[in-house]
C-alpha cells in the first residue's frame, strides 16, 4: 500500500462485468498477454469518422435510427456509447460479450454506414474491435 491504494485480487469463473456496474468492483485489470486475451469478458468495437461541418445532429440522428438498431441486433451486445469531439470527429463504442460478437457488429454497420452515412462524413470510416483490458466505474 506504498501509493494509498489497496488491491484485492479476485479470480472470477465467468464475467465480473456486473459486480463492476453494481460497483462492487471499483476496477479490473486483465493479462493481455496470450489466452488470456481469449477469456477477457467484455470487447469493444470501435468505429470512428469526421463529420461534415455542420452535420453532427444529422449523423448522430441517422445513428440513433440506423446503426443503433443493427448493432444491437447482435447476441452478445451489452452497451452502446457514441462520442464528439470539437473537431468533428465522431467514435462509437459498442461493448460485447465476446470477440466475434464485436467483430460481426463492425462488418454489419460498416456496410450500413458507407450506404447511409457517406454523404455526411468527410473521409471514410474506420473501425477496430478487441478485448477490453482496463475498465472502471464511479
Amino acid at each position: 500500500m506504498m501509493a494509498g491504494v489497496d488491491l484485492v485480487m479476485v479470480h472470477y469463473r465467468g464475467s465480473f462485468f456486473p459486480d463492476l456496474l453494481g460497483g462492487q468492483v471499483q476496477v479490473t485489470i486483465s493479462p493481455i498477454r496470450g489466452r488470456a486475451i481469449k477469456e477477457a469478458s467484455v470487447y469493444a468495437a470501435i468505429r470512428q469518422g469526421k463529420a461534415k461541418t455542420g452535420m453532427a445532429e444529422e449523423l448522430a440522428r441517422r445513428i440513433k435510427d440506423g446503426a443503433i438498431p443493427i448493432i444491437s441486433d447482435v447476441e452478445g451486445f451489452m452497451a452502446y456509447y457514441l462520442v464528439y469531439a470539437p473537431d468533428d470527429t465522431v467514435t462509437a463504442i459498442s461493448i460485447f460479450n465476446n470477440y466475434a460478437a464485436a467483430e460481426e457488429s463492425n462488418r454489419r454497420v460498416l456496410a450500413w454506414i458507407e450506404q447511409s452515412l457517406r454523404p455526411l462524413l468527410a473521409e471514410p470510416a474506420t473501425a477496430m474491435a478487441g478485448p477490453v483490458i482496463v475498465h472502471t466505474l464511479a
